[in-house]
């Protein structure tokens, strides 16, 4: 895959989410995914993820690589911090359903290999962000429950990338 080609409709993509967008209970329990957690700041063109299928293996393990390979880059990820997986074409159909046409592109970035923009994601649509976290970025992994590990291997020698 070449940089800005769209991803395929059936994989997915993994988003670092700090602990202060990420819903929680009246016992501090993380339960979901506030909406905040997709809104564009103000100098943000795009929408940064990690492209899930990127990494050789089970889903599992592909979730472990991505992390890993989060923790590895240059964001912030703390012990609290979650990471919410969306599929492709959920997003881009919650997206449509609303009348914006968005792009999910495969972008790689110097310190991680895997990464993915969202782009055209509208600012201003509350409710889509919040479909998004409530259904289509749906499915949570807590850092703390992924356990330190190297940095991925890329999944094809160097020779052939």
């Amino acid at each position: 895959m070449k940089s800005g080609d769209k991803l395929p409709d059936d994989h997915h993509i993994i988003r670092r989410i700090p602990f202060a967008k990420l819903r929680k209970d009246e016992n501090d329990n993380i339960i979901g995914v506030l909406f905040e957690a997709f809104k564009l700041r103000h100098n943000e063109q795009t929408l940064s993820a990690t492209y899930l299928e990127y990494f050789p293996g089970s889903k599992k393990e592909q979730i472990k690589r991505a992390v890993w390979a989060i923790r590895a880059s240059n964001l912030s990820v703390t012990s609290r911090s979650g990471f919410a997986i969306g599929n492709v074409n959920a997003i881009h159909t919650a997206c449509k359903n609303r009348n914006h046409k968005i792009r999910i592109v495969y972008e790689p970035e110097d310190d991680n290999k895997a990464h993915s923009s969202v782009r055209r994601l509208p600012r201003d649509d509350t409710d889509l962000l919040e479909l998004l976290a409530a259904e289509t970025w749906s499915e949570l992994v807590l850092n703390k429950d992924i356990k330190p590990g190297e940095a991925p291997a890329p999944p094809f020698p160097a020779s052939q990338t």
